[in-house]
């Protein structure tokens, strides 16, 4: 536990009661950063086991067996990680299911040809590479960092490209289910900010005889 008496008055006779009390006042926010952190992390390993049922899924011949399998995992993850904090282990986890999605992922952008839509990939690459070396820079120079007299925030700036990251290949991913799906989707832009348009085919009403 951290030495917090530094931060208070040096009372002669007072320091051993300080350093007594004050771990004990704030081991329920040590608590509720763990609770914090689970409500962060957990999130991203659902939306990554949703990529994978997004990725694998059309060519995968027992329909229910996969996302059960995913369902339980995430709810199993949920638990252990209400239970346990994980930290480089939660690292090491998230990474080997971003991996899991990359053959997948390629195969898709070699497979499209439409420009825009590579755009979106290249977009998804271009931001999770960004995010992880704000991540980095943060992780490694925390201390500098924090007696700078603007602090570059390189954890909120992760927060928000991970943000762009997750829409980025969610719209990719979209383009390329309804492409298979025979949808016809374009990629257009709002305020330059693209987005995924489909247009489904009409269904033709049966002609009675």
């Amino acid at each position: 536990m951290p030495h917090y008496s530094m931060y208070l008055p040096q009372l002669q006779g007072g320091t051993i009661r300080t350093n007594i009390f004050i771990p004990k006042l704030c081991w329920p926010g040590w608590r509720e950063q763990g609770r914090l952190q689970q409500s962060d992390e957990t999130p991203m390993v659902w939306e990554m086991l949703l990529y994978l049922y997004v990725l694998y899924s059309p060519d995968w011949h027992y329909r229910s067996t996969m996302p059960t399998f995913l369902f339980l995992y995430g709810a199993a993850f949920a638990v252990a990680h209400s239970l346990v904090r994980f930290r480089i282990g939660f690292k090491v986890h998230y990474i080997v299911l971003c991996l899991l999605c990359v053959p997948r992922m390629y195969k898709y952008y070699i497979q499209t040809k439409d420009v825009a839509a590579k755009r979106l990939a290249k977009l998804y690459v271009a931001t999770i590479f960004l995010g992880t070396l704000c991540w980095l820079f943060d992780r490694i120079f925390c201390k500098k960092l924090s007696h700078w007299y603007m602090n570059p925030q390189g954890h909120a700036w992760w927060h928000v490209l991970m943000g762009f990251n997750s829409y980025f290949a969610n719209a990719f991913l979209m383009f390329c289910r309804a492409q298979q799906l025979g949808w016809k989707p374009q990629v257009v832009h709002l305020f330059g900010f693209p987005y995924v348009k489909i247009q489904k085919p009409k269904k033709k009403g049966v002609t009675a005889r």
